[in-house]
């Protein structure tokens, strides 16, 4: 009796040991995010519904110094496309529509005769991403376009659809914005209403919302967005400050289908756990979405890079890499959020990452996560050149700056350097009180990437900012003799000359 007793207690303590040792890999992963700054926001894994790790990091709001709590609110981004599917899903269950129904039986005045809602669904539909929306946009700069405004936008564009339908993968939110139109049109009731009775409170999310500037929410918990963490203590740069977010933040965000869903962490987990249970969706609903899409030549659907290539589903990405059991998730990714919700639907596992900065690295975390919940290993990150270069010009010298880029853009294996991130910290240094060092990044930014019309479009904003009108133009002369048609460049040009 007292051997099987040690031996009972041996196994508890062993399984125990290995339990802590699990969550002290998930926070030492986690701490080193937050160190690196790369997460400012929340973080929730869980195991058959229980919460196993959760952490709070970073600021919610930099003006009023307010930390991130576990009940802070983010923007999901295109983890809203979730509940679009959900919703699609259940109005199937109901007799409401067909998959294979083409969308103009519910969207007449859609041109286009020939799309399935299931093509929308999994993003195989040919139909383009935002670009559709530059030319309605540019006719009209004050107006917040809502779903309603798609089918016709998307009838007024010859090049609206990118392929024929079915033949490959191509992601379009547009696509997102039909599948929401389709939604209110068969329930007759609002997108945000028929979510908010079918499925957020019924998965018991008390927490979450659509939020746009025609739908405003009052929250006091949820989070500022922020585009770019330089230093701790958080020397934040706020996403709709820039203007070369106003489009995104402001004239799309008023769509709705493809993102604008805020909630919590612990809100996500109940959704995730109503689906094991069939509270707001049948398993065979589920077993749809989360089965691979062929495309017209048999081939499977595919999506994603590095540790998360996957497959598509219904609205679903499904990781290829099957080794720790079926992992299902979707990533998101706006200026000032980016996000993923990720499930491991035969060990029932969770993994939650909101982050209110935007960081490149937020999915791979995740992903790495879901990993060492099962044994693996973390997945490696290469550095930001452009972070590093930006972080130590904010705190010391250019001279020092240019000492560390000389050092370390050559270390490919432990350091990338990317246009845009450089591009875009100049950008937020110089409208965010750091003038004179943005301008040095924005015109480093020239000397790295010397065949970019986009880096000297970026140089002439700031010129003409700061009063150089006659170099102003010399640069957006240079963006255009690289681009005739960079459509930035000659507006801004017209403005400066007049002509």
């Amino acid at each position: 009796m007292k051997n099987i007793t040690f031996s009972l207690l041996l196994i508890t303590f062993s399984t125990y040991a290995s339990a802590q040792n699990l969550i002290h890999q998930i926070d030492s992963l986690v701490t080193l995010k937050v160190s690196e700054y790369e997460l400012s926001g929340n973080v929730l894994v869980a195991e058959k519904g229980k919460i196993i790790y959760q952490q709070s990091n970073g600021i919610a709001n930099s003006v009023t110094n307010t930390p991130v709590t576990s009940a802070s609110a983010f923007h999901l981004a295109s983890v809203s496309k979730l509940f679009t599917s959900i919703a699609i899903l259940q109005l199937n269950e109901k007799g409401k529509l067909n998959l294979n129904d083409p969308v103009k039986k519910y969207i007449p005045e859609l041109d286009n005769g020939v799309i399935t809602i299931s093509q929308l669904l999994s993003h195989t539909s040919g139909l383009a991403d935002y670009q559709i929306l530059e030319k309605p946009y540019n006719q009209d700069t004050s107006k917040i376009f809502t779903i309603g405004d798609i089918p016709l936008i998307i009838n007024n564009d010859k090049n609206a659809f990118r392929s024929a339908p079915g033949e490959k993968w191509s992601y379009s939110n547009p696509g997102y914005n039909l599948l929401a139109l389709i939604i209110e049109k068969i329930t007759k009731t609002s997108f945000p209403d028929y979510l908010s009775k079918y499925v957020f409170k019924p998965a018991g999310m008390l927490h979450t919302y659509i939020n746009t500037p025609l739908i405003k929410v009052n929250d006091p918990n949820r989070v500022v967005g922020y585009d770019y963490l330089y230093f701790a203590p958080w020397v934040l740069q706020r996403a709709d400050s820039l203007g070369h977010n106003h489009i995104e933040l402001h004239h799309i965000d008023g769509l709705i289908g493809m993102a604008n869903v805020v909630s919590t962490s612990e809100d996500l987990l109940k959704f995730d756990q109503s689906l094991y249970i069939g509270k707001i969706i049948k398993q065979s609903s589920l077993d749809k979405a989360f089965t691979p899409i062929r495309l017209n030549n048999g081939e499977l659907a595919e999506t994603g890079w590095k540790n998360t290539k996957s497959y598509f589903g219904l609205g679903w990405c499904i990781l290829k890499d099957s080794t720790y059991g079926k992992v299902v998730f979707h990533t998101g990714g706006m200026p000032g959020a980016v996000t993923m919700f990720s499930r491991n639907i035969i060990r029932n596992q969770t993994v939650i990452v909101l982050n209110n900065i935007t960081h490149r690295s937020t999915h791979n975390t995740a992903m790495s996560l879901m990993y060492l919940m099962n044994g693996g290993k973390a997945q490696t990150d290469k550095k930001s050149v452009a972070n590093e270069f930006v972080r130590t010009l904010t705190k010391h010298d250019i001279n020092t700056a240019w000492a560390q880029l000389n050092s370390i853009k050559a270390d490919t294996a432990h350091f990338y350097l990317d246009e845009h991130e450089m591009n875009m910290n100049g950008i937020g240094m110089f409208f965010n009180n750091y003038k004179a060092k943005g301008m040095e990044v924005l015109r480093l930014n020239t000397v790295l990437f010397p065949n970019s019309a986009n880096v000297y479009d970026s140089l002439g904003m700031a010129l003409a900012d700061s009063g150089d009108k006659p170099n102003a133009i010399l640069m957006y002369k240079k963006a255009l003799a690289i681009n005739p048609k960079f459509t930035s460049a000659i507006n801004a040009l017209k403005k400066l000359t007049g002509d």
